[in-house]
């Protein structure tokens, strides 16, 4: 019986001894594993630098670097004598396209960037069957284009002497209304993924809506000068694996001096309308498959010459495409 007590005993303190020596084993192994990743990330940190100037020069030599993406977003219903519907028969239907394009160049002392956005919104909602009725295409909700031109001269890696030409307008109803910027100033490119245009010396155009036309006499074009702010931000995050594409487009003018017209709003009422406007565009793209999507398009803006200092908004979701 001692025997076999000093069996279990000398057993015990074997398999202990054997235990604490596998531990310090596998910490030893971890520790050299740890020691191994950090070299391997130094000098994958290291790789990254020399791809991104080489990638530079790339650019450089390519000419032109040009993309594409869109968002398309749609909904249609019908119901006929649906008797739990409160209109039994009818039916609607949405439709929204968004296109954003660039083509910008890059050379050893200057960039030339430039830029479309275009946006277009129908919607139709028939609640008694009128084949006479409007159409889908006849009921547009919104309307969006913007235009843009920026070329820069270097002074720095991250700064620039730059010059600005704009248009932000609608695709149907064309400088109706509308702006048109030209501008020059400074362009900073210090923030990754960031070009920020800040120009002092910038004269803008504001084309008044037909709609504000006919609510006074004395609403006419009217151009000023003052100073021009353009942000515009474009990333790449990874999400479960999948890429999130975000675009974001900031523009404003802020004229200088007092350039209010006196304009009446739908209720008759006189208010004074300046010539400060600004706009915020963003787009999100979720890739799914091979570039195909889910994306958010959304959209504020704030001009006092088209609809008396109240805030525009904008919202899509529909299926996007980036190439």
């Amino acid at each position: 019986m001692k025997n076999l007590l000093l069996l279990i005993v000398f057993s015990l303190c074997a398999m202990g001894l054997n235990a604490q020596s596998t531990l310090e084993e596998l910490q030893s192994q971890k520790a050299e594993l740890e020691e191994k990743r950090a070299a391997a990330q130094a000098e994958a940190d290291g790789y990254s630098g020399e791809i991104a100037s080489i990638q530079d020069e790339l650019d450089k030599l390519a000419g032109w670097i040009k993309g594409f993406g869109g968002n398309i977003g749609f909904n249609f219903n019908n119901s006929d004598n649906w008797v739990a519907n409160p209109n039994p028969n009818s039916s609607s239907s949405s439709l929204n396209v968004t296109l954003t394009a660039f083509a910008n160049k890059k050379g050893d002392d200057f960039f030339w960037n430039n830029k479309a956005i275009a946006s277009k919104s129908w919607q139709d909602v028939n609640i008694v069957e009128d084949e006479d009725g409007p159409g889908l295409f006849d009921q547009s909700t919104s309307d969006i284009l913007n235009l843009s031109s920026l070329y820069g001269r270097n002074l720095s890696n991250s700064l620039a002497l730059s010059g600005l030409a704009e248009l932000n307008t609608s695709i149907e109803n064309t400088l109706e209304p509308g702006t048109l910027d030209f501008g020059v100033g400074a362009t900073y490119t210090g923030i990754e993924n960031l070009v920020l245009v800040v120009h002092p010396l910038n004269y803008n155009i504001t084309f008044p809506s037909e709609a504000a036309k006919a609510l006074g006499d004395d609403i006419s074009t009217t151009g000023a000068l003052g100073a021009k702010i353009r942000a515009d931000y474009a990333n790449e995050f990874s999400v479960n694996g999948r890429k999130l594409l975000w675009s974001s487009t900031f523009t404003g003018f802020f004229p200088y001096s007092d350039t209010a017209q006196i304009v009446p709003d739908s209720e008759g009422n006189d208010f004074e309308a300046g010539l400060t406007n600004y706009t915020w565009i963003n787009t999100l793209s979720f890739d799914v498959w091979k570039g195909i999507g889910v994306g958010i398009s959304m959209g504020l803006r704030n001009a006092d010459l088209e609809d008396a200092d109240k805030n525009q908004k904008f919202f899509s979701l529909g299926l996007t495409y980036v190439l």
